[in-house]
């Protein structure tokens, strides 16, 4: 069971971050006026919605709610490759998610 809270805990952690990323790019892309904007808020708060909507689905359709986090994980990626953090968070959600699916 421990896996199970791991694996919900990490996901959650991950949603949260890409909308939270994501509804604070704008300020930034703003000040900065490099444009880019559709990019960076559809990436993050789109992956975080999808992350966050396949967490809130896997208790009814596991699988459904599974590839709505693995999916919007990916996503996410591209708009944080270049914190090397995120995307390892990302990765690990991806496995963790993909482990439960294999051990139900």
């Amino acid at each position: 069971m421990a896996h199970a809270q791991l694996t919900r805990m990490a996901t959650l952690s991950l949603g949260v971050l890409y909308v939270a990323a994501g509804l604070t790019e704008p300020a930034r892309a703003v000040s900065s006026d490099d444009g880019g904007r559709a990019f960076w808020v559809g990436t993050l708060v789109g992956g975080g919605a999808l992350v966050l909507g396949g967490l809130a689905l896997t208790g009814r359709q596991p699988h459904v709610g599974r590839g709505l986090v693995c999916v919007g994980s990916l996503v996410g990626i591209l708009a944080t490759t270049w914190t090397v953090v995120v995307p390892v968070l990302a990765v690990a959600v991806v496995f963790l998610t993909l482990r439960e699916t294999l051990a139900t």
